[in-house]
């Protein structure tokens, strides 16, 4: 309480002195206290963000001090940050036309203009000088070669990005972009290491009023520390944010951060399925479960490696038919998870319910089709030591290898569900216990027998793995917003390609998903449809679960909006 009432002395000390000519912000909620999140894992490696190497933690941190031009709620509705509105598509997905704040300032009090944006860009995103992760999102593919896209002022306010090639998702990348100020930026052009250590970009000290947040000190014991920026562009009718300070440390355990919650001394972090229901039961804290965007699914081997019944995907989807869902979902996960059936997760935008067959959710009721199913393949059954089995041309029982990563208890526990149901229907499943690394050697990658290639993901038809197998579980992240990304798995080039499924209809789909017809989100739509259709139609994976999170909150905190980005206006919760 005494640094607090210090801290307000000061503050009230230093809006003695500005000019007669401030203009005193409405205040809809009283400021007070500090808010503190705590996170598993490493930390953000640097707030000079478009460098960082670390999937997106630098940028987050950096989005403190300065917000994007936009982001997307729960409902992934569009909300304007730095931009004015949203960004102008050109017919044809070539011109993008953005337009940013007119009241945005950096820290020496210039005007934030759109040539600060056009040189974060030109100068600095694409520069051959410098490494950036995220360079990829501002180039293009011409005639076979790797092209920049052209970044150029229109008006103090107004910007274009022009490509060669349409891409429907490219406007995601514009959203994403914060700018770095030019009269800085510029002193270091191609000086890398003097770029890479610029105290100006590492400490953030240019963030003017363009985020809720002013960083004050760094360090493994205290983790990131903020205070409240008065001057937060987007206070300036309600006198957001509401929290004179926001902390981000790692307590290293998570017993750690459940005792900090029951405290009072962590305000929000996340938390365990199994502490889940504990945490609930507290007065004191609520828990959100929102979807995480990790999916889990069983690879079917259409690779010559594995059994050729597998190339057939009227034998695909018996075996989807009969792996039960619910029993995943919650004998795994005690019911933090949802069913999943396709390539969008349920909580995209472009989700479509129509578009997929439900496989798996009434085993029972269907396994009998799903014998007839494979029946219909040209598959027989035979009566083996008193039970029903299918067998090989050869009259000998069909045995299904599932590798399983053994330091995983998720795909343990997985195989041995799908092993059981598999069971029902005929078919014996040999689970090979193996570490991850061997899996991911042995299994996942592949090679042309005889080529001199090195072994990949996806090496083409005719590639096989080292070891034969028939499924094998997998666990990736859905893109809720660009579905086209996971052609990676499913279209005939796409590197992480490792079954082998090669289908000309769902490889053109992709390729019309990533044309300038799809840039009407119509079309997309549309065009999402028809791909979630063909791909569940040929079931060359079964999609099993889409995981939950949740996510302890102090009862104290007021705002909040639980989803998928439920940390999406963060800058407006309040304490109670």
């Amino acid at each position: 309480m005494k640094r607090i009432i210090v801290l307000t002395t000061i503050i009230a000390i230093f809006a003695m002195l500005l000019p007669a000519c401030t203009v005193e912000r409405p205040q809809l909620h009283p400021v007070k206290g500090t808010f503190v999140e705590s996170q598993l894992g490493d930390s953000a490696q640097t707030l000079n963000w478009i460098v960082a190497t670390d999937g997106g933690a630098s940028r987050r941190y950096a989005s403190f001090m300065v917000e994007p031009l936009a982001v997307f709620d729960n409902q992934y509705k569009l909300q304007p940050r730095c931009i004015a509105k949203a960004v102008e598509v050109a017919p044809g997905g070539l011109v993008y036309t953005v337009t940013i704040r007119d009241d945005l300032k950096w820290s020496d009090g210039t005007s934030v203009k759109a040539d600060d944006y056009v040189y974060t860009i030109n100068n600095i995103m694409l520069a051959d000088w410098l490494e950036c992760a995220d360079k990829f999102r501002w180039q293009e593919k011409v005639g076979g070669d790797v092209m920049p896209v052209t970044a150029e002022a229109v008006s103090g306010t107004v910007f274009k990005v022009v490509r060669k090639t349409a891409d429907p998702n490219f406007e995601y990348a514009i959203y994403d972009l914060m700018p770095y100020p030019k009269n800085i930026a510029r002193n270091y052009e191609n000086k890398p290491d003097e770029f890479l250590s610029a105290p100006e970009f590492n400490n953030m000290s240019y963030c003017g009023n363009l985020g809720p947040y002013r960083p004050t000190a760094w360090t493994t014991a205290d983790g990131l520390v903020m205070a409240r920026n008065p001057d937060y562009y987007l206070g300036k009718d309600s006198g957001a944010p509401y929290f004179e300070g926001y902390i981000i440390n790692q307590p290293g355990l998570q017993l750690t951060i459940n005792d900090g919650l029951v405290s009072g001394q962590i305000t929000y972090a996340f938390v365990e399925p199994q502490d889940a229901n504990t945490l609930r039961n507290n007065k004191d804290l609520k828990v959100f479960t929102v979807p995480s965007g990790q999916f889990l699914m069983v690879a079917y081997n259409q690779r010559d490696n594995g059994w050729v019944g597998l190339k057939d995907p009227r034998v695909r989807q018996a075996l989807s038919m009969a792996i039960d869902k619910p029993a995943i979902v919650n004998d795994i996960f005690g019911g933090y998870a949802d069913p999943a059936y396709g390539v969008i997760p349920p909580y995209s935008p472009w989700y479509n319910e129509e578009a997929v067959q439900k496989f798996g959710m009434n085993t029972a009721a269907d396994a009998q089709k799903a014998i007839d199913l494979i029946k219909s393949a040209g598959y027989e059954m035979k009566d083996i030591d008193g039970k029903q089995r299918f067998v090989d041309k050869d009259g000998k029982a069909i045995k299904l290898v599932l590798p399983v990563a053994i330091d995983s208890e998720v795909q343990k526990s997985a195989a041995y569900i799908i092993g059981q149901n598999l069971n029902n229907i005929g078919f014996e499943v040999d689970p090979k216990y193996q570490v991850q690394d061997f899996v991911a050697r042995e299994i996942y990658v592949n090679k042309i027998p005889g080529s001199d290639r090195n072994p990949d993901y996806n090496s083409g038809p005719g590639a096989v793995s080292s070891q034969p197998w028939d499924l094998v579980i997998l666990s990736s992240f859905g893109d809720a917003l660009t579905i086209g990304r996971s052609e990676i798995f499913f279209s005939p080039g796409g590197r992480l390609n490792i079954f082998g499924f090669f289908d000309d209809k769902v490889d053109a789909l992709y390729k019309k998903a990533a044309s300038a017809e799809a840039v009407d989100p119509v079309n997309r739509q549309q065009i999402y449809n028809e791909l979630s259709r063909a791909i569940s139609e040929a079931q060359p994976v079964d999609f099993l679960v889409y995981y939950k999170d949740n996510f302890a909150l102090s009862n104290k905190v007021q705002g909040v909006e639980p989803g998928v980005n439920m940390l999406y206006n963060y800058q407006f919760w309040y304490p109670q």
